[in-house]
């Protein structure tokens, strides 16, 4: 919260509000929101558990030589390993493009907020300029 002096006028306290304490605001909104989605996907604990088994589902070899219960039990890691890496796959992929998505809208978000004063008056300018060309 801004602390309005006596001091500063309306226009210096707005420009210093806008400018500087909701623009620094807004980047350290945006910093959360582009953390919050790094953990929320886990993309880096996803890429450490790449090669691991999907939700640790695997077979025991047994005791003793029996190869019907060694290929079973191969087949089935390597099948659940399969599984782990495609999911792990399109949960990474859908956490990056998240990342992407949040960063892109961060910058218009930013870049909008600096504009917004311009933005509005000429606007201001342009429907008066129309309000006074039809009178």
């Amino acid at each position: 919260m801004i602390k309005v002096t006596e001091k500063k006028g309306f226009f210096v306290s707005w420009i210093v509000w806008h400018y500087v304490v909701v623009l620094k605001e807004i980047i350290l909104s945006w910093k959360d929101f582009l953390f919050f989605n790094l953990n929320y996907f886990s993309i880096f604990r996803l890429l450490t558990t790449f090669f691991s088994p999907w939700r640790k589902y695997k077979t025991s070899y047994g005791r003793g030589f029996d190869l019907k219960r060694y290929a079973e039990a191969i087949i089935f890691n390597t099948f659940s390993r399969l599984i782990g890496m495609i999911m792990r796959i399109f949960l990474i992929i859908t956490g990056v493009l998240t990342e992407i998505f949040i960063f892109i809208t961060g910058i218009l978000f930013v870049v909008f907020w600096l504009f917004i004063p311009v933005i509005i008056i000429t606007g201001l300018f342009l429907s008066i300029r129309w309000i006074l060309t039809f009178t």
